[in-house]
């Protein structure tokens, strides 16, 4: 068998762009509430920081995703000291690996990217524990002979998953090149204090099993988690037909001294790995806000997020020296900024948040790509279709339970922020980055915002919550990179 690296020819991922899948989780695996983060290949080594930790080159070949410096000696506290990732997500700095692929003709094909799906299995009877850091995982069996339940394949054929490689995969068409996806499915039952995916020990117990289909963890793993469902997508330019019974995967070596005799099996051996690298907040962020929280996270996580100080809204006319500090809702209504409305109905929604600090780790680059966000959960409450609100920066010397409309704070209408609403009752984003900075420039630690509406619709209302809901209105930094 051929050394990886002597092999003369390889496939190397196309851009995502031409891709002809798009990826789809287990349905029989998928609840309603989930995210997901596209990673693209990273590198490929000998290494296994799992199974083989501290002995680089003694593993079979992997193909790395996500963190950029995994490695045979990777923990989490090198994932989170050098986070760099080829995620979307710069939350995600998490280490996902499985074996290299190689055709029958020795051709050695390197994945485009990976998409992983973190889903729920009836979260709302077996609510989910977040990953805790540096959480190992393993699926799949390197050994294995015949169909598992727990990994799936998948062509750009229309014709769906299956557990068994006895199918030849064509391309969908005369400009398309064939796509094949493997796909991973890990267990989300953990025992609740093994990090260590295969503990020393007498028993050898892995750390974490799979739910029943009910969702439902056994007894000496009762820690729900997030399902991570890891798809790897391999693109064959040029290739008329593809054969997954003839598809080869990497095996341990044999080793004589730090020669390695390379060993390769078939597609039954695909697996995966993983080391949790999420930011803590990210973690909690996606089984408290999302997946318990029964809504659906399809976009991105927090790198980190605050819930506000305070939060409530004032109103004028007849309520104008009411108070509606210890109301579950938010509401926004007529535009402050133009003296003419005054006569209106108004109500200014106002919020006041501790300012979280962006992170240090990532490259000058990286950390352009940061922003803060006003993350809020409602929409337009009178008529339909989509209208502006604006978002202005307020002094914070204000307490939500005695401000009323008379004593209010001013807005600052000089500089602002907005965004464009319809009425569904949805998770809003509003960048506020200039903003906080504007405040952080300043000396604040704190920083208050109060929304109003737009001019040219006086008489609509919107309504959000507040945080004496489990839709609390949170200031977030998130980090976003393209592919």
């Amino acid at each position: 068998m051929k050394s990886i690296k002597n092999t003369k020819r390889y496939i190397c991922g196309l851009a995502t762009s031409i891709i002809s899948i798009c990826m789809v989780p287990f349905p029989a695996y998928a609840d309603n509430y989930q995210t997901s983060v596209n990673c693209t290949y990273s590198h490929t080594l000998g290494d296994d920081a799992i199974l083989m930790f501290g002995m680089p080159g003694h593993a079979m070949w992997h193909d790395f995703f996500g963190n950029t410096g995994t490695d045979a000696s990777s923990t989490y506290t090198s994932l989170q000291k050098s986070p760099t990732t080829t995620c979307t997500d710069l939350a995600d700095s998490s280490a996902y690996w499985a074996p290299s692929l190689r055709l029958p003709d020795d051709t050695v094909v390197r994945p485009a990217y990976q998409k992983t799906y973190y889903q729920t299995v009836n979260s709302t009877e077996n609510p989910l524990t977040q990953f805790p850091p540096g959480l190992q995982l393993l699926a799949g069996d390197h050994k294995g002979t015949s169909p598992n339940p727990y990994i799936n394949f998948l062509c750009n054929d229309g014709k769906g998953y299956s557990h068994n490689a006895e199918r030849t995969c064509l391309p969908p068409s005369t400009s398309e090149p064939i796509q094949l996806d493997i796909a991973v499915q890990f267990p989300n039952c953990w025992d609740g204090k093994t990090i260590a995916a295969k503990p020393s020990g007498v028993t050898h117990k892995p750390n974490a099993v799979y739910a029943d289909a009910s969702g439902a963890c056994p007894a000496d793993y009762p820690k729900h988690i997030p399902t991570v469902n890891m798809n790897v997508a391999y693109l064959f330019p040029g290739v008329a037909s593809l054969d997954l019974g003839k598809v080869q995967l990497s095996l341990d070596p044999i080793m004589n001294g730090d020669q390695r005799i390379d060993q390769w099996g078939s597609i039954y051996t695909a697996h995966g790995d993983f080391i949790n690298g999420w930011t803590p907040d990210a973690a909690k962020f996606m089984t408290e806000r999302c997946m318990n929280n029964n809504y659906d996270c399809t976009s991105y996580m927090p790198y980190s997020y605050v819930n506000p100080i305070a939060d409530t809204y004032v109103s004028n006319k007849d309520d104008s020296d009411r108070n509606f500090g210890g109301s579950g809702q938010l509401l926004v209504q007529g535009d402050t900024s133009n003296a003419s409305e005054s006569g209106n109905p108004e109500k200014i929604t106002l919020l006041k948040y501790k300012i979280p600090p962006l992170p240090t780790s990532y490259s000058e680059e990286e950390s352009a790509m940061f922003k803060y966000k006003v993350h809020l959960y409602g929409g337009r409450s009178t008529s339909s279709g989509a209208q502006t609100i604006y978002i202005y920066p307020t002094s914070t010397e204000w307490d939500e339970n005695s401000v009323t409309w008379n004593n209010h704070p001013d807005c600052n209408y000089k500089s602002y922020a907005s965004l464009y609403l319809d009425e569904k009752n949805q998770y809003r984003d509003i960048d506020v980055t200039n903003l906080v900075k504007q405040a952080q420039q300043a000396g604040q630690q704190q920083i208050a915002f109060c929304i109003s509406g737009d001019t040219k619709k006086n008489g609509d209302s919107y309504t959000f919550y507040s945080k004496e809901t489990n839709y609390s209105p949170q200031l977030i930094i998130v980090g976003v990179q393209p592919q």
